[in-house]
């Protein structure tokens, strides 16, 4: 009998993955979860898979969806066919190395090349996963036909009159170009790929021209624990050149120490929060010259992609041709599985969380947060901190969402392109 699946991963509490039998496509298999060598559920493979189907495998019906015991550790879980009693491909715990251990992206894993042979990638899988370990961002072309449809209806759908005259922030819910766009399928793929685990777009920002913002780095607004899951992609609508307006880079600065205004002696305070991003991007400068980093622009044409990493040194160069536009989208993504917080208006030292409130850009659904199984903020966990477990009417206002706050439309020229 030949047995044949795969562990995708836990997400928000709830274990994913696929099983059959290649030889009797028409029946249902069996699986049954295990923690520390105990059984604590089985369940049948039977949900729809359309990505299976896709693939040929049978009719699709092989998924599983089950939720996991609470307040255990991933690396406890195995995940094992039933039947058989042989560990599912990708279960947590049967020889979990030091590699998969570490809660790190897939390609800013300092034991990438572990995890390259353990999930078997392909060369070209493995090439990419390698230049964005080593640069720290990725060109891509989008290749969908629909692209420039999309593209299109994208900028012709934007109310541009509601911006200031650069950007409009969070198009999506109006604009579904805008929504699909920030859902690519082989943007998603990609970013999985690189990351290990399946990305959930969170934010769009719909550009006119380009924003000549400062180098900065992303870590800074927006951050997650496990650290590192967060990524921007930003997709030309229109061809970018030296005149009018290209991001800029730093390959290899991501591979530096993430700060945060805490390491500076600063604290997330709405009063100062314009003088502190100062002193921050002339820290990230003084980091430039130190390590001797060099700046590269992002050249495109319509319909080029470039991945970056959260913390990623980048920036918008000027403007020289005034008469130009610059139509591009930028979408940010959070990844399965991790807790976000902004640290620009958080001191995690002082136990001070800004934890904003997120919606999927696919399903318009809030985001939440979770360490592994654990849910993070549930109101009746009383062994979390105070500052999680207040009710959020209750919570301080360094807990609030940014939107709640005042100083929310201020924090807006910060986070451009």
């Amino acid at each position: 009998m030949a047995l044949t699946g795969n562990v995708d991963g836990l997400f928000e509490g709830v274990i994913h993955g696929w099983a059959c039998r290649p030889d009797r496509p028409e029946l249902r298999v069996e699986v049954v979860v295990r923690a520390d060598g105990e059984d604590v559920v089985r369940a049948t493979a039977d949900l729809q898979r359309d990505d299976l189907a896709g693939h040929g495998i049978g009719d699709g019906r092989y998924g599983f969806e089950i939720p996991a015991p609470p307040g255990l550790a991933k690396f406890r879980l195995s995940v094992q066919f039933a039947e058989s009693g042989e560990p599912i491909p990708g279960s947590f715990a049967d020889n979990l190395s030091v590699a998969r251990r570490l809660e790190l992206p897939r390609a800013e894993n300092p034991l990438v090349e572990e995890l390259i042979a353990e999930d078997g990638l392909s060369d070209r899988q493995a090439g990419l996963v390698r230049q964005f370990a080593r640069d720290g961002f990725l060109k891509f072309r989008v290749t969908d036909p629909a692209f420039d449809e999309l593209a299109d209806a994208a900028i012709a759908g934007v109310d541009w009159s509601s911006s200031n005259g650069i950007r409009v922030q969070d198009a999506w819910p109006e604009v579904e170009a805008v929504r699909r766009l920030a859902s690519l399928p082989e943007v998603m793929d990609l970013l999985e790929l690189l990351y290990g685990r399946p990305a959930v777009p969170f934010q769009t920002l719909s550009f006119r021209v380009g924003t000549q913002q400062e180098t900065h780095s992303d870590s800074l607004h927006f951050s997650s624990r496990p650290g590192r899951f967060m990524c921007g992609v930003w997709i030309a609508l229109e061809p970018v050149d030296e005149r009018n307006g290209p991001l800029h880079y730093f390959p290899g600065s991501h591979r530096l120490p993430i700060y945060d205004l805490n390491d500076l002696g600063l604290l997330g305070d709405e009063a100062s929060i314009e003088q502190n991003y100062e002193i921050y991007c002339d820290m990230l400068q003084a980091m430039i010259r130190a390590h001797g980093l060099h700046k590269q622009l992002a050249l495109m044409d319509r319909g080029e992609g470039i991945v970056w990493a959260a913390n990623l040194y980048h920036g918008g160069d000027p403007i020289l041709d005034r008469t130009r536009t610059r139509y591009s989208q930028v979408t940010h993504y959070y990844f399965e599985g991790c807790a976000y917080y902004a640290p620009l208006s958080s001191d995690p030292f002082l136990n001070r969380y800004d934890r904003p409130d997120r919606r999927d850009v696919r399903t318009g659904r809030p985001i939440g947060h979770w360490f592994g199984t654990r849910p993070v903020g549930e109101a009746d966990r009383a062994d979390e901190p105070a500052i999680l477990r207040a009710p959020p009417a209750a919570r301080p206002l360094a807990a609030r969402p940014l939107a709640a706050r005042p100083l929310a439309s201020r924090l807006r020229r910060f986070l451009g392109r």
